[in-house]
């Protein structure tokens, strides 16, 4: 009895040591986490100019929040669901769910994970449907260029336009982004927490694709684990609440989380991935201009194929000349073999199968720059903007851009499956035809499409109809896995107009050349 008793009370000082040791903050959301918190800095952004703008905060890398710049935007005062529906209703968005990372994808009448606005503001009040997308570019009349932004080299680098739109209660994951920036609210508010990547080591980062430019924590921000990770709580944080009209500057790779409770309407200018930029006769203010002005890197007219994440082009060039310096051990006055440079990109993790196909059809095949059969340093500045971009877009699809993602998520086996309960015992019309389909969350646009193949007569569809053109349905199911050997480029449509895009851009260089 005494040893049952001496072992109970052991055992009892042993748990109540491991519960001691835990920070104060195991267990709490973040915020509540710990300490450790300072509030990010405020500037008043008509006292400053382009030139400090970039010399205090984006060359050091520093959050910085910008009271009420975004209520000169024409969009702050016009952006209404009704406006929107009534000037956009028919412009296409991409859908996520409104927590990050989620599984769940929402459908929308146009496909998987993409709605009309209209249909959005129709359901993203009640659904948990939340917009996360580029914006269309019709809609860059009712967005300007802030004035901090419209000097030097600063005013040319706009990679893309993003949007978010939920009706509140979305959060995002412990993240970071591969772009320089400025987070304008057009509606709500939103709760900040910044984690700068000086403290990546502590932060616990999963494993992606874009690990060394996007990422995210494996940290559950609901509920802060300090046993499975320890090192978190030592890491220092900044917080703000910006609120309707405010703009956020956040620079690239900085780890954030951020959480609203009522509407939320934002919209995001991305920017270069580094931190220099040329800024000559930038130090007087300069005034704000029409975003529909400014050239931006990648824009999505509103429908179709989005680029949304994509790289930046100038980063994929500067990408492709590391590999060279690292071939030619940093002597840029050396040449390589065209064939051994081509064949080393493989061996870079981060260049496609597809990326190395492309250029080697570029280079060897069509032969855009002469017959020359080495690679020297250059060949990337005569290569034009637009077979970067091509590239790019190589090493950056993303299915969710694409109005098909449906394809990628949907067995083929269950399309076969549902249509034959439909149709086995007799034929079904266009209705009856597209409900069976969408008992597989496939959308009423790919239903109807289907229909229009498989049938023969354009009013009815029978299993016979079905069974007789199988392969329709092999777009179904395709893998998208980067680590497969095809890795992302599975489409072949797609593949099939990168290739003409790229014989036309070529064919436009040899006339220059």
């Amino acid at each position: 009895m005494i040893l049952l008793l001496t072992l109970l009370i052991t055992l009892q000082h042993v748990t109540n040591h491991v519960t001691n040791a835990l920070p104060s903050g195991h267990g709490k959301p973040l915020g509540e986490h710990n300490d450790l918190k300072t509030p990010a800095v405020e500037e008043d952004y008509t006292k400053i100019t382009s030139q400090y703008f970039y010399e205090k905060y984006i060359r050091t890398r520093t959050p910085v929040i910008l009271r009420g710049m975004a209520k000169s935007f024409p969009a702050f005062d016009l952006w209404s669901d009704e406006y929107i529906t009534e000037h956009f209703g028919d412009l296409e968005v991409r859908l996520e769910a409104k927590t990050e990372k989620e599984t769940f994808t929402p459908l929308g009448e146009v496909g998987l994970g993409r709605a009309s606005f209209s249909e959005f503001f129709r359901r993203y009040k009640t659904d948990n449907m939340y917009c996360v997308s580029e914006v269309p570019e019709p809609m860059y009349k009712d967005l300007i260029l802030p004035g901090i932004m419209n000097c030097g080299t600063l005013k040319d680098s706009l990679v893309e336009m993003n949007m978010w739109i939920n009706s509140g209660g979305a959060k995002s994951i412990i993240h970071k982004d591969a772009h320089n920036q400025l987070n304008c609210l057009l509606a709500g508010s939103k709760d900040w927490i910044f984690i700068n990547n000086t403290y990546n080591e502590w932060i616990y980062q999963a494993e992606e694709i874009d690990g060394d430019q996007g990422g995210f924590s494996l940290v559950n921000p609901d509920s802060v684990n300090y046993k499975t990770f320890p090192l978190f709580s030592q890491i220092p944080w900044e917080y703000a609440t910006v609120h309707a009209g405010d703009c956020l500057y956040l620079p690239p790779r900085y780890y954030h989380r951020v959480k609203s409770t009522d509407r939320n309407f934002a919209v995001s200018f991305l920017f270069g991935t580094k931190s220099e930029f040329d800024m000559p006769d930038c130090e007087q203010p300069t005034a704000a201009v029409p975003l529909d002005t400014v050239p931006v890197q990648w824009k999505y007219p509103g429908s179709g194929m989005m680029s949304m994440g994509n790289s930046d082009p100038a980063h994929v060039r500067e990408w492709f000349i590391e590999i060279f310096m690292e071939m030619t051990e940093g002597d840029a006055s050396e040449s390589v073999p065209m064939e051994d440079y081509i064949e080393f990109l493989i061996d870079d993790e981060g260049v496609i199968p597809y990326m190395k196909e492309l250029f080697h059809q570029l280079l060897v095949e069509e032969k855009v720059l002469g017959d020359s059969e080495n690679v020297d340093r250059n060949l990337f500045d005569l290569l034009p903007e637009e077979i970067w971009r091509q590239l790019t877009v190589a090493q950056s699809y993303d299915p969710s851009n694409d109005p098909n993602s449906e394809f990628y998520h949907i067995p083929k086996g269950d399309v076969v499956n549902v249509l034959k309960d439909a149709t086995y015992y007799g034929p079904v019309n266009r209705d009856q035809f597209v409900e069976a389909y969408r008992k597989i969350d496939g959308s009423l646009r790919v239903g109807g499409e289907l229909f229009d193949m498989f049938s023969l007569d354009g009013e009815t569809v029978s299993w016979y109809d079905v069974r007789d053109k199988d392969g329709i349905l092999d777009v179904f199911g395709q893998e998208h896995d980067r680590g497969d050997e095809e890795m992302w480029i599975r489409n072949e449509e797609v593949k099939r107009l990168a290739k003409e895009d790229l014989r036309q851009s070529m064919a436009d260089t040899k006339t220059e050349l």
